[in-house]
């Protein structure tokens, strides 16, 4: 479109543009340029060079939805000094651009060996138009770092520097319909880039979309918007271009009244937009984000799981799915998706056969889940991880039936499947008979799955040991994806109910350390106790499974005695005591996070806080200080502690000797010491045995599922030397 009131000098103007945009979108920035009408385009890294006047800069900027800025080039020089950066950017005739009395931001990207930081570059550029303007009319323009007149971008590739007009003023990304601040993982330009990539798009003949993991709705509405051709630069109030002194108002004035005139009236569109999602603050976004774009009466979005949820789904008419599933951050959230996944392939194929489905994640394993062969994938950049676009054609040709039929494992699976079963026959008989609810199934059997799994009634806690350097990464991650996918039919173990973490060695207070905020917990019970676990937030759950021989030997021994339990953890042999009719305990620990866990545990059971008291402390300075004597003493220390919150560092092979004789100093003339540890090379100090009667108990201290590895913990009961009478 060109309007009569366009001067003559605008529509001669041609402008030399950079219009950058996500990497892996560049082909789709520029098939929405050349729809538009703007086909002097060349193909960059992450960008389109496009040469146009200003009606077609005007176009891009509004009309673009995958562009992330709209760049003019207004200066390109090299420089071997910092100096020549000034001299540079002072040469400009910024007179053409902006005016003494306008405001400026300026924006530096990369750095050299002259230009070492970005603020330096800054400065240096800003330094350079002020003294530009003070030398041509005494003024300087001022600096304004939100929303300014003009917003000047500087990029140093080594010797190379280019000054440019930001002319959208700031990411395109930013329609108008979020709040800043609100959730958003996903920008909405890439959104858009997406859905083009997946085929949506004005009069493309798809009449329904579904996003089952919709977040915030970028997808509904993107694609929406699309739909409806609403340009997406409508709703944005600023622009860099407005203070720019080229900007012609009354041609981009007629340029939004022509946009406002193409919108689709909703009524006749016929298309359905669906969305479903489990979070309800993401649902509270979306619908915030919904309302915000005008599109209430058009997008239905619902808080409830995909696999619930009653879509409204027309078979006899195309459409597209399209999600962006979590990742997983960490490599144990990464192996609980897994179902996620595979519930969602199982989904579309179900649900959807001969639409079209989308999946972004930066997960590869994670996208093997879907069966379906995808037609192609497009590697972007997302939050700054790098991920990968799949599409994937529900049809016949592409499904992978087999996989849908049944779930096929890999022979590694297979083959660590076929050992859990037999350990589970094994295991399973044993707990039923001794009414045991939480025990070890796996531990390293095979050294290539190098990982222990352990029951938690009907759930899995999967524990991986620190590869060998000598192992490669991605193999040491696919045989942790052949174990996890096992699991669930090896154990009759629900997928969701799998949770795996990477256990390597602990030090300081990294081990109190949260992994989560999910708030998992269950009530286990042991031997008449019961006991509060968390399978996820924690890289231990609150309870160590393989002393649960000691803490029934504690239950056995503590009728009627005073038990001090030192390094108490979650005070669960504290508990054990009470059951077995100790008349007091003592429980103490440095840990702020253990020692409130240890007195939930010790509610939960109904024992007096005032006969069973916990008490936060460094133990090592508790025994110094304190007198009492008790008649049973429980000390399973760790084998290493940097804590700020010691006042010395605990190495268990060197300081066991003090330790144990700082114990026995508060323990009664007849009473026993139980202590133990799981430094897996610890050698007891043989001087303690001219000093007290030592018995090594660690055998009788293993149970079945245990027994296979005698070095997950050592044990020993300590009495004082009868005095010969």
């Amino acid at each position: 479109m060109t309007t009569d009131t366009q001067t003559t000098d605008s529509v001669e103007q041609v402008y030399a543009l950079e219009i950058t945009c996500p990497l892996g979108l560049e082909n789709v920035l520029e098939q929405e340029l050349h729809a538009e009408g703007l086909l002097q385009t060349r193909l960059g890294e992450g960008q389109v060079k496009l040469s146009t006047n200003l009606e077609g800069m005007y176009k891009a900027c509004l009309w673009s939805r995958v562009a992330t800025r709209v760049m003019f080039p207004v200066a390109s020089f090299k420089i071997e000094s910092a100096d020549d950066l000034y001299d540079g950017v002072k040469a400009v005739d910024w007179s053409a651009h902006l005016t003494a009395t306008n405001t400026i931001a300026i924006d530096c990207h990369g750095t050299n060996d002259h230009i070492r930081n970005t603020q330096f570059g800054a400065v240096r550029t800003k330094d350079a138009i002020a003294d530009y303007f003070v030398a041509l009319s005494g003024e300087r323009p001022s600096v304004e770092k939100e929303q300014p007149d003009v917003r000047i971008a500087v990029r140093i590739k080594r010797d190379t520097v280019t000054i440019s007009i930001d002319l959208a003023g700031e990411s395109m990304h930013r329609r108008g319909y979020r709040q800043h601040g609100g959730m958003a993982p996903l920008k909405e330009n890439l959104a858009a880039g997406l859905l083009m990539r997946a085929g949506w798009g004005r009069d493309c003949g798809l009449t329904q979309l579904i996003d089952p993991m919709c977040g915030s709705g970028t997808f509904l509405v993107e694609a929406a918007l699309m739909s409806l051709d609403i340009a997406p630069g409508l709703r944005r109030q600023y622009w860099g271009f407005k203070g720019w002194k080229q900007h012609d108002h009354r041609l981009w004035q007629q340029l939004m009244d022509f946009a406002k005139n193409r919108k689709k009236d909703p009524a006749t569109l016929g298309i359905r937009f669906q969305g479903t999602d489990r979070e309800q603050k993401a649902i509270a976004a979306a619908r915030e984000c919904i309302k915000r774009a005008g599109l209430t009466d058009l997008i239905d979005v619902s808080m409830t799981p995909f696999q619930e949820h009653e879509f409204e789904i027309n078979k006899e008419k195309p459409g597209l799915v399209i999600s962006n599933p979590p990742y997983g951050e960490r490599l144990g959230d990464e192996m609980t998706l897994i179902a996620l996944y595979r519930d969602l392939g199982e989904w579309v194929v179900s649900h959807v056969r001969g639409w079209q489905f989308m999946m972004l994640t930066s997960n590869e394993q994670l996208a093997r889940q879907i069966p379906v062969r995808p037609e192609k994938s497009t590697r972007v950049i997302n939050g700054g991880l790098e991920c990968r676009a799949y599409r994937f054609p529900i049809l016949a040709g592409s499904i992978k039936e087999d996989v849908v039929a049944q779930s096929v494992m890999s022979p590694g699976a297979k083959m660590f499947a076929n050992r859990l079963q037999k350990n589970m026959k094994k295991f399973k008989k044993w707990a039923d008979k001794n009414n045991i609810e939480c025990y070890r199934v796996y531990d390293a059997d095979m050294p290539e799955y190098a990982v222990a799994i352990d029951i938690y009634k009907d759930w899995a806690h999967v524990q991986e040991y620190q590869a060998p350097k000598s192992i490669d990464p991605e193999k040491a991650k696919q045989r942790l994806f052949d174990a996890v996918s096992a699991i669930p039919s090896a154990l009759n173990i629900a997928e969701s109910n799998v949770v795996v973490k990477h256990r390597q060695k602990q030090t300081g207070k990294a081990q109190y350390e949260k992994l989560d905020q999910s708030q998992h917990e269950m009530i286990v019970e042991e031997y008449g106790c019961e006991f509060i676990v968390n399978l996820k937030d924690y890289l231990d759950t609150g309870l160590f499974l393989d002393h649960r021989p000691v803490r029934k030997l504690i239950q056995d021994r503590a009728n009627g005695k005073r038990f001090l339990n030192l390094f108490c953890y979650t005070a669960t042999a504290s508990v054990h005591a009470g059951q077995g009719g100790a008349r007091s305990t003592y429980s103490v620990d440095m840990s702020n996070t253990y020692t409130e866990w240890a007195r939930r545990n010790i509610e939960l059971n109904e024992f007096s806080p005032r006969d069973h008291k916990v008490e936060r402390a460094d133990c090592f300075e508790w025994l110094r200080t304190n007198k009492d004597k008790y008649d049973f003493i429980f000390m399973d220390p760790p084998t290493f502690s940097n804590s700020k919150k010691m006042a010395e560092v605990l190495d268990i092979q060197r300081d066991h000797g003090d330790l144990i004789r700082l114990a026995m100093a508060r323990l009664s003339k007849k009473g026993e010491l139980i202590f133990s540890n799981n430094y897996r090379r610890f050698i007891l100090d043989e001087a303690l045995a001219t000093e007290f009667d030592i018995d090594n108990v660690t055998k009788q201290t293993l149970d079945l599922d245990f027994d296979r590895n005698t070095k997950i913990h050592q044990c020993w009961v300590i009495r004082h030397k009868e005095v010969a009478q």
